[in-house]
């Protein structure tokens, strides 16, 4: 494949998912500075593997594998370091499905921005099994079959974790408010 093939390749099939990606890296890690660093190594190697991508259609999967892989080498090589979120990053719609696909960054009164904290916080606290299902499901908006396909699980396990992953979340979520309610 001639070189502008590959890059316009490139450009059609994987860059197209760049905001997806974006937003699961920074749910992912916590922090856009390695949000934006996991982006890029995705990239890079998205780049040099293209040959591997037989399936345009499964470009999304494929690249979101990719991500995956390389969050978890990451981790393993650094020391863990909790993250602060900022308020603009971080959006309540994971606990939707419906709000798939949105950033958070459009405004909203203070409270809301209190709950997106509070949401980010308890996405960053979930265990990793569980917090790559949520965000799969929830940010990047794909199906089992395809989450299945990207962490490489069986689609029942996939579906227990997604089910467990949302049950920790409203827990974490209701543990926070008792205290503020009982203050107020």
């Amino acid at each position: 494949m001639a070189e502008n093939e590959r890059v316009q390749r490139f450009e059609q099939q994987i860059l197209v998912h760049l905001d997806d990606l974006h937003r699961a890296a920074l749910r992912l890690t916590g922090q856009v500075a390695d949000a934006e660093d996991l982006v890029q190594e995705t990239c890079v190697r998205a780049f040099r593997s293209l040959h591997q991508l037989r399936m345009p259609g499964a470009a999304k999967v494929w690249v979101f594998s990719i991500l995956r892989s390389v969050f978890l080498r990451q981790l393993e090589q650094r020391p863990s370091h909790p993250g602060a979120l900022s308020l603009e990053e971080v959006d309540d719609s994971v606990l939707t499905s419906s709000g798939a696909g949105r950033d958070g960054r459009g405004d909203g009164l203070p409270m809301d921005y209190v709950r997106r904290n509070e949401v980010g916080a308890a996405v960053l606290a979930l265990p990793l099994p569980y917090r790559e299902a949520i965000i799969l499901a929830y940010v990047a908006g794909f199906s089992y079959r395809e989450m299945a396909q990207i962490l490489g699980l069986p689609m029942g396990t996939v579906m227990s974790r997604l089910f467990r992953g949302r049950r920790m979340l409203q827990a974490r979520l209701r543990e926070r408010r008792r205290p503020s309610e009982a203050a107020s």
